[in-house]
């Protein structure tokens, strides 16, 4: 299935290959909604979740087209999947509350965090690794019925000796996080607001100067109900600096440039809920989306923020 890229702005042939086209990576596998591409020497790790049957979501690897293996079942809802550094994975549980190290066959090795002052964490979300081997993950609180522990969603930061603090405080939904080439850059999805946002990283993991970095299209339905609520997801940065933002509101994946001015929009048939690169030379952009794993193949390298 292939799905043609329309660019609402020239901008656009600066970062997709030419005569690129979306098109599906997982085949006919049948998702609840599919979630987290993570790509690791040439195999795709993605999961499955389902919001009502936590029993039915799973972590499954991929490697070879149409070749899909479960290893791991009842995931804790993992939202989002990271290499680090040992080659393991990092799964944010969101209803699990918690930070677990998992290897490539799934085992889990160890739980990285659960707490802050002596209180379950709600929700981890998505995360990014710096390259001190710290990572910030966010806890958006996005855990249906179940009791909210914490006071407020937020971003932290784990140190590398496993210190964690509370770095933002003052964002509704934080959900998709990334960090800018030079490392010295937060990127920030506030899923209930119309930026991404931007924050400086300072030597011991705190950030700076929250700003906003780029203003998102809203859906046509948002707009007439006067909504400011982007849908903002997951998203992903590449090599030159450009911010890749994937909507869950029917828009697909916005893209920006450094500077953060919008440079055309990704569209994809279903909602999409998270990006990241990957592929032999990082040069493929993976689109989670509710019904499978879509890929487009793209100008500039994405790279591992650990390095």
């Amino acid at each position: 299935m292939q799905t043609e890229i329309f660019a609402q702005t020239s901008g656009l042939d600066s970062v997709i290959k030419a005569g690129a086209k979306l098109e599906k990576a997982t085949g006919d596998m049948k998702f609840d909604t599919a979630g987290s591409p993570c790509y690791v020497n040439g195999i795709l790790f993605l999961t499955n979740n389902n919001f009502d049957e936590l029993m039915k979501s799973r972590v499954f690897k991929m490697t070879a087209p149409g070749k899909i293996e479960m290893i791991r079942e009842n995931n804790g809802m993992t939202a989002t999947l990271k290499l680090n550094k040992a080659g393991n994975l990092f799964a944010c549980e969101m209803m699990g509350h918690r930070v677990v190290e998992l290897d490539t066959a799934g085992k889990v090795l160890r739980v990285v965090v659960s707490e802050f002052n002596s209180k379950r964490i709600d929700g981890p979300n998505d995360m990014v690794i710096d390259r001190k081997g710290g990572f910030y993950f966010t806890d958006s609180q996005f855990i249906g019925k179940e009791q909210k522990m914490q006071d407020t969603p937020a971003v932290y930061y784990v140190t590398p000796d496993g210190a964690i603090k509370r770095v933002v405080s003052n964002v509704v939904f934080p959900n998709g996080i990334a960090l800018s080439p030079d490392r010295k850059t937060l990127y920030l999805a506030n899923t209930q607001g119309k930026y991404i946002l931007a924050y400086d990283v300072e030597a011991d993991g705190s950030l700076t100067n929250g700003r906003n970095f780029a203003e998102l299209e809203l859906s046509k339905e948002n707009i007439a109900k006067k909504s400011e609520m982007s849908g903002t997801d997951g998203i992903a940065v590449d090599s030159a600096g450009n911010v890749f933002a994937a909507t869950t509101q029917g828009i697909g994946v916005q893209v920006f440039d450094k500077s953060g001015k919008h440079l055309g929009n990704i569209p994809c048939p279903v909602a999409v809920n998270n990006c990241a690169f990957g592929g032999k030379n990082l040069k493929t952009l993976y689109v989670s989306a509710k019904d499978g794993i879509y890929k487009i193949e793209l100008k500039n390298k994405g790279f591992l923020t650990f390095k």
